[in-house]
């Protein structure tokens, strides 16, 4: 054949290859098939004045929590600096009068911990500068009697715990929100400060409907949830085979209350000396 000489001449066309025998099989049934199109891009991130304030000042997270960290990751604040307090957690519950204070004063505590050390490691070292924004949390349990729990302290006392929530059936979870931010105006006592609790009720599944001893005993062996107040993961395997159903913000659940969290930011940095717009708090009946 002459290296000039077209493998395919013009008047002619190549020819039809046969289909793929899943393709055929699919259209002798009547089957759609779908066509491979392009990889769809993932969403914007959202775009907030006080998201964009935030990651362009210095913010720090008092919280040793993953799962915190990841939540606020999701709305684009992938650049928080993570420092928790070291601040032991040992207010006496006796003191306040209700849960909602002994976690509001718990979380405070933490903020301020943490404000004041970053506030003195500046002074040694200039290159980080004061912070901008401090935000901390806490996260308890409270049964229907009112006790208050938290991490379980051993792996008999996770399963007490578990057993408990099941037989109670309802719970609440509440968690503080504490955020700083230093005062424009330098006015005393230098900072802006303010809180907030949210409070979210969990349903737990009954023994007679599917969550009996030996299955709370199983999820206790899988350690997911050895550090988490009241002993269980909502987010993970806990979410499906123990928990029924959430009456209010899951994110709370698992440890921070996204847009309140948000919210209070905004309060702190751009509407310093207001008084707080949050929502009044209280104890409700189940």
């Amino acid at each position: 054949m002459d290296e000039k000489t077209p493998l395919v001449s013009e008047k002619e066309t190549p020819p039809n290859y046969p289909p793929l025998d899943y393709i055929t099989a699919a259209r002798e049934h009547g089957l759609p098939i779908r066509q491979s199109g392009p990889i769809r891009k993932g969403p914007q991130p959202i775009e907030l004045p006080i998201l964009a304030y935030m990651k362009s000042h210095r913010v720090i997270l008092a919280s040793a929590s993953p799962r915190r960290k990841a939540l606020l990751a999701q709305v684009g604040l992938t650049n928080l600096e993570i420092l928790p307090s070291t601040k032991p957690e040992n207010l006496p519950k006796t003191d306040f009068g209700d849960p909602f204070e002994y976690v509001r004063a718990t979380a405070r505590q933490k903020c301020l911990d943490i404000y004041a050390q970053a506030i003195k490691e500046n002074e040694n070292d200039k290159s980080k500068g004061d912070p901008d924004v401090v935000i901390a949390a806490d996260t308890v349990i409270v049964t229907r009697a009112g006790q208050i729990l938290e991490k379980p302290r051993s792996e008999t006392d996770h399963i007490r715990m578990l057993k408990l929530l099941r037989d109670t059936r309802v719970h609440r979870v509440l968690t503080a929100v504490c955020c700083m931010a230093p005062k424009a105006d330098a006015s005393h006592p230098g900072y802006e400060i303010d809180s907030l609790v949210e409070e979210t009720k969990v349903f737990f599944a009954q023994e007679t409907d599917g969550l009996p001893d030996d299955v709370i005993t199983s999820y206790v062996r899988t350690r997911e949830g050895v550090d988490k107040a009241g002993g269980y993961a909502v987010q993970g395997i806990a979410g499906l085979v123990m928990v029924e159903k959430v009456d209010g913000s899951v994110d709370n659940v698992v440890g921070l209350p996204v847009r309140k969290c948000l919210q209070l930011c905004e309060k702190v940095v751009f509407r310093q000396g207001q008084e707080s717009g949050g929502e009044s708090e209280g104890e409700e009946e189940f």
